[in-house]
């Protein structure tokens, strides 16, 4: 029989696909488990059950405990899935620069930044002023100045680069 299969799949790929998956069910156990938290769940011993048994659950066990570890698996699934997607927008990146660099360079030139109050003409001269325009004496009396060894006299014991060590 065939299938037809949804047009998003074949554009995603498969990785991506299983993150998203593994994400969506942890997240439809959550929000069951805080129904049953909540007692809004009418009790129904093989759906609560189930649940119990697909989370490892037992007996008296708080449910805070497991609702918050569900909670952690999420996270990490979603860090998971931005690393993946990083991961992915870099190589295309790569791809890119090795075929084609003057379209990688063309798409980096799309991503401006938009700057929000940036400092004038004269603000910007102002700072680099006071930081260049002022003039500074220098110590002349330091032992670096002070010791002037010929250069020729101390060159003659460093090693060549010629030499391997």
């Amino acid at each position: 029989m065939l299938q037809i299969r949804n047009s998003q799949s074949k554009n995603t790929p498969l990785g991506y696909r299983n993150i998203q998956k593994s994400i969506n069910g942890i997240r439809k156990h959550l929000s069951a488990l805080a129904e049953i938290k909540r007692d809004e769940m009418k009790p129904q011993s093989t759906k609560i059950n189930r649940l119990h048994r697909k989370n490892n659950i037992k007996e008296g066990e708080n449910l805070d405990q497991v609702i918050e570890e569900l909670k952690q698996k999420v996270s990490a699934k979603t860090q998971r899935f931005s690393k993946y997607r990083k991961r992915q927008n870099q190589y295309y990146q790569n791809k890119m620069f090795r075929t084609d660099c003057k379209k990688f360079y063309n798409l980096l030139r799309e991503k401006k930044t938009n700057v929000e109050n940036a400092p004038t003409k004269e603000e910007t001269e102002n700072f680099w002023k006071e930081i260049f325009g002022k003039k500074v004496q220098h110590n002349t009396g330091s032992k670096a100045s002070a010791n002037k060894i010929p250069i020729r006299k101390e060159a003659q014991y460093l090693k060549r680069w010629s030499q391997r060590y």
